[in-house]
């Protein structure tokens, strides 16, 4: 599976169809991340990390032992960048298996 990392964009004159265009984005990265769990990878999966008033998203591109490779990923909205991440990078598999966990929890949380 190649994940999605760069997801389409529309102008940002039209407020209406940016965050239709957003929303329509964070549906297909959080598809392509229930697949990459229901595979057992985490190639796939995404991390966010929250980041002046809104997040910022990457994507597992690749999976080493004990660290994986992100990707930023556009098309979400403000698409903020953490900086010392920037636009690719490696983390340690814990802090992202970690981070995901905490995502799960809390979507669990306010299902309903």
């Amino acid at each position: 599976m190649k994940p999605q990392f760069d997801f389409p964009r529309t102008e940002n004159s039209d407020v209406r169809e940016w965050l239709k265009q957003a929303d329509k984005n964070f549906e297909a990265l959080q598809e392509q991340d229930r697949q990459a769990k229901e595979a057992g990878i985490l190639v796939g999966r995404f991390i966010q990390e929250q980041f002046a008033d809104g997040y910022a998203y990457y994507v597992v591109t690749k999976e080493n032992k004990k660290m994986v490779r992100i990707n930023a990923v556009s098309g979400m909205g403000d698409d903020w960048r953490i900086p010392y991440w920037g636009e690719e990078t490696n983390i340690e598999k814990s802090y992202l298996l970690d981070s995901i966990s905490r995502r799960e929890d809390l979507a669990k949380l306010f299902q309903g």
